[in-house]
């Protein structure tokens, strides 16, 4: 059956990667509300002289009649674009075996015990890992000072700030690991203007 044809108003409208809602324009515009409120994202079928809607940063649209493929791709295309900014997924920062961390294009070279640390943080990034843990899981049985781990964790920052990564220190519980912000957005900047479309790259 053609995607097209699995399309069906309101809640059985067939959904793609991160919930991208397939709707039909503007026979389903009674969807929109809903699903921008769930988190959803709406890539809007147009029919041959339909004028497009106004468009938020979530949504897109495309002509019919249009190619599976190419309605596939421009979906995942949205749900690419309307992943959290800066969110780093579990396990993407990870030191290989040489001791090598790459993010964004650059690479750092990590020793064993730091490594040790960020490998742990990296795996759930943005969750705290308590002191107690990364004390254990590096030195085992020997039981380090407070300062040891803070030294280190002190030196790995360093390493990571090149690649807009740092680590937060939690008072009183442990540390978490966290993509920097991009440069600040004024006010202004964070507007979305009126029939604006935003294309993939990727």
């Amino acid at each position: 059956m053609s995607v097209l044809d699995g399309v069906r108003p309101g809640r059985d409208a067939r959904r793609m990667e991160q919930f991208v809602e397939i709707l039909r324009w503007p026979a389903e515009a009674g969807r929109r509300g809903v699903a921008l409120e769930e988190g959803h994202s709406c890539l809007w079928l147009l029919g041959p002289g339909e004028l497009p809607p106004e468009l938020g940063p979530r949504e897109d649209w495309v002509r019919m009649p249009i190619d599976d493929d190419v309605l596939r791709d421009r979906a995942e295309q949205l749900a690419g674009r309307s992943r959290p900014a800066g969110r780093l997924e579990p396990g993407a920062i990870s030191v290989d075996p040489d001791g090598l961390l790459v993010h964004g294009g650059l690479r750092v070279v990590v020793p064993p015990i730091e490594a040790m640390i960020l490998n742990r943080l990296g795996e759930v990034p943005e969750r705290v890992v308590t002191r107690g843990e990364l004390v254990d899981l590096v030195w085992s049985d020997d039981r380090r000072s407070a300062r040891a781990l803070d030294s280190r964790v002190h030196t790995l920052r360093g390493r990571l700030a090149p690649l807009r990564l740092t680590i937060h220190t939690i008072r009183g519980h442990g540390f978490l690991l966290a993509a920097e912000p991009s440069t600040p957005i004024s006010p202004a900047d964070r507007q979305v203007p009126a029939r604006s479309i935003q294309w993939s790259n990727s």
